[in-house]
């Protein structure tokens, strides 16, 4: 559902995951437009034969995704709220829509695919520290799984700040894009191995 009922239904179930737990959801309104635009920007220049996002909210970010036209047995959509896993089963049912958490993303069944792009919403930098840890092993166990794998993660931090530090051996962070048209400005950043590194950070 793209119309503006879907999107006022979206700021509601927004407002009620942040009353329930303001840490986990981490900002104070969902993906702009523009960041949306940025990260789907992202992965159809990849163009990933998987494509999964994680942490997904209201669908800010899963609209822009839809709108990209993978098959809907590649597209995966991953939340832990309950009222918001409702919500995106409505209004996105061509989505696989999983109930699950981000700290056993690893275990997640997925077909096999030459390529994974990961979209990730998580408010790494606001959640409690130990639960933070273990998404992102969840995480990089995932992506060292999948061959040609990449992680698109967005923050609110200052723009030279990448979203977590100790990664893997051969892995590299790759700012992608700041864009300031969000609230608050976010900045996107693409994990790639390092023989996929073929742009500096600037």
């Amino acid at each position: 559902m793209a119309d503006g009922r879907g999107q006022g239904l979206g700021g509601l179930a927004f407002a009620l995951a942040w009353v329930r737990n303001p840490r986990r959801v981490g900002a104070i309104a969902p993906a702009s437009k523009a960041l949306a635009q940025a990260i789907a920007g992202e992965v159809a220049r990849v163009g990933p034969e998987l494509l999964l996002e994680v942490g997904a909210g209201t669908g800010a970010v899963t609209q822009a995704l839809a709108a990209l036209g993978p098959p809907p047995d590649r597209f995966f959509v991953i939340e832990r709220d309950p009222g918001l896993v409702r919500h995106l089963r409505e209004r996105f049912p061509s989505a696989e829509v999983q109930h699950a958490c981000a700290t056993r993303l690893d275990l997640l069944p997925l077909p096999p695919a030459a390529s994974l792009m990961l979209v990730s919403s998580l408010p790494l930098m606001s959640m409690p520290r130990d639960e933070g840890r273990r998404c992102v092993k969840a995480m990089l166990a995932l992506l060292e799984r999948v061959p040609n794998a990449r992680l698109l993660q967005y923050t609110y931090a200052a723009r030279h700040v990448r979203p977590f530090d100790q990664l893997p051996p051969g892995w590299r962070w790759r700012r992608v894009k700041t864009v300031w048209a969000n609230l608050p400005p976010a900045t996107v950043w693409s994990l790639e191995p390092a023989a996929h590194f073929t742009q500096g950070i600037h």
